[in-house]
């Protein structure tokens, strides 16, 4: 990879115990959770669920 000028990019791994050690961790892990969280707040809003039933009101 270094030949063709590109440099490996490193993984980011989580602290094992969950508690943010810095500010790359606590970002980290707002991203995390907004990703998980995605399909869940976009049904809210286009008013349906996940498995495409009417929502309850």
């Amino acid at each position: 990879m270094t030949d063709a000028g590109v440099k490996p990019i490193p993984v980011y791994t989580p602290p094992e115990d969950g508690i943010p050690r810095n500010r790359v961790d606590e970002k980290w892990m707002r991203l995390s959770l907004s990703a998980r969280h995605y399909m869940g707040r976009r049904a809210k809003t286009h008013g349906e669920t996940r498995n495409g039933s009417e929502p309850r009101r």
